[in-house]
C-alpha cells in the first residue's frame, strides 16, 4: 500500500476521541437549531406587569397582548395590592394566586395563541401569541 493510500484509510477512534467527537457534534447540532432546540438556548424573557389603579375596572395586565418568538419565558409580576391569577380558559396553565410583589413565569415553546384571565377579577384578560 502506498503512503498516499494509507492517509485515507479509516482508523478506529479511541474512546476519548469518540466522546469528544460526539460532544462537538451535539454542540453544533443543538446550538445551531438543527433539532429545533436552538431557540431555547437563545431564549428571551418578557415581563407582563399587573396594574391595579384605584378604579377596580381599570385593573389589567400590561401589555394585555404580546407576541413573542417560541423559546421565550414570560413573567407576570403583580405590582398591585391584591392577589391575582394567570389562568388559561383552556386549562393549559394556572398560576394559582400571585401575591402582591410576587411573580409567575411560564416558558412558551409551541407556536399558537394562549389566552388567559384572572379568576378573581375576570375582566382582566390577556393573550400571548407565540410565533416560530
Amino acid at each position: 500500500m502506498s503512503a498516499r493510500a494509507s492517509l485515507f484509510r479509516p482508523r478506529p477512534l479511541g474512546s476519548v476521541t469518540r466522546v469528544c467527537a460526539a460532544f462537538a457534534l451535539a454542540v453544533v447540532c443543538f446550538g445551531s437549531g438543527v433539532f429545533g432546540l436552538g431557540a431555547a438556548s437563545a431564549a428571551t424573557d418578557v415581563q407582563v406587569v399587573v396594574l391595579q389603579p384605584s378604579d377596580l375596572l381599570s385593573w389589567r395586565y400590561d401589555p394585555a397582548e404580546l407576541t413573542i418568538p417560541a423559546g421565550t419565558t414570560v413573567t407576570w409580576v403583580n405590582h398591585g395590592g391584591e392577589p391575582i391569577t394567570v389562568t388559561s380558559p383552556d386549562a393549559l396553565f394556572d398560576s394559582e394566586d400571585i401575591a402582591p410583589g410576587a411573580s409567575f413565569s411560564l416558558f412558551f415553546n409551541t407556536p399558537g395563541t394562549y389566552r388567559y384571565f384572572c379568576v378573581s377579577y375576570p375582566h382582566m384578560k390577556g393573550a400571548v401569541v407565540v410565533t416560530r
